[in-house]
């Protein structure tokens, strides 16, 4: 019987032991990336609650929209894509979850989008990127989500969930008519985004 028990300790031991290093593990590879991420910000991309009311696309999104040509091109920038991101998002979370802050680092067809949310005394960035296929469509899709350096979309299947979101946004967008044509592409660009809408 002590045998047993002294047996029962021993791997109880163990597995704690584990468990603790493999926190402090990805605890301090998490900092480590973080102090990285935060050296490289190009502050220019990263939006937040004060700066998102700087942004305003009321003007261009109606001259889009009633445009006489049957087929008309809208451009964002980064910092207006990330500001209609920071609302539609934040709108999303719940009171305990906040957004704080939202960076892009966009490249031509690719962009990686970072959420910082905190969670009482938790702050984490999470990111997925943004993908476009080099043909004529509106769609869009994501193929990694991320919690700092950890790649966490082959655990959990938010990869599939944020792709059908993506899809059926776009297709919502198209049937009600929310910006007055039906977007037939989007384009990632290095400084911004542009649809293209015919009318209806």
């Amino acid at each position: 019987m002590k045998k047993f028990l002294l047996y029962i300790f021993f791997v109880f031991t163990i597995l704690l032991t584990i468990f603790v290093v493999s926190c402090i593990y990805i605890f301090l590879k998490y900092r480590s990336w973080e102090k990285e991420f935060k050296s490289n910000i190009n502050v220019e991309y990263l939006i937040d609650a004060q700066s998102i009311e700087e942004v305003d696309l009321d003007e261009r999104i109606v001259k889009f929209t009633l445009s006489l040509l049957d087929t008309e091109s809208l451009t964002l920038e980064v910092k207006e894509v990330g500001s209609i991101l920071f609302t539609t998002v934040d709108s999303y979370l719940g009171e305990e979850i906040s957004l704080q802050k939202i960076y892009i680092e966009p490249l031509d067809k690719v962009w990686k989008i970072y959420f910082k949310v905190g969670y009482e005394n938790l702050e984490l960035w999470i990111s997925f990127d943004l993908n476009k296929d080099d043909i004529q469509s509106a769609q869009l899709y994501t193929k990694n989500v991320y919690v700092g350096p950890f790649e966490i979309g082959r655990y959990i299947d938010l990869v599939s969930l944020i792709n059908k979101g993506i899809g059926e946004s776009i297709v919502t967008l198209n049937e009600n008519g929310f910006v007055g044509r039906y977007i037939e592409n989007i384009e990632l660009l290095e400084d911004g985004i542009v649809l293209k809408g015919s009318r209806y």
